[in-house]
């Protein structure tokens, strides 16, 4: 897999090609949470994989850390193409993989 940095910007720009700005910005995969956060998993003494800068955060507002498919915005079948352009640079969902934490999107496991 290609450093975090070039897939990154990959998925971000297949996801501006894709959709275009206008549907970006109404999707609000704009709307930036954070990335690199240097603490410990929550509950746990290990490091986070933002505490590697391997992970990202979108539109916290719209998919909170708990919600699941039910009230998370990125569960929606509307953003199926934008979860494709992240699976496509290897990067993992973990709203899609456990049904929480739909803005958070990794590079890598830990």
């Amino acid at each position: 897999m290609p450093r975090a940095h070039d897939s990154l910007r990959n998925i971000f720009a297949n996801t501006l090609q894709h959709f275009g700005l206008q549907r970006v910005q109404a999707l609000s995969l704009d709307q930036f949470g954070g990335c690199l956060n240097v603490r410990p998993r929550r509950g746990g003494s290990s490091y986070s994989v933002h505490a590697w800068g391997a992970a990202v955060d979108l539109d916290p507002v719209n998919n909170a850390l708990r919600w699941d498919r039910s009230r998370a915005a990125f569960a929606r079948a509307e953003y199926e193409p934008f979860w494709k352009i992240v699976e496509e640079q290897g990067w993992t969902s973990l709203g899609r993989q456990r049904d929480y934490d739909w803005m958070h999107f990794q590079a890598a496991s830990l």
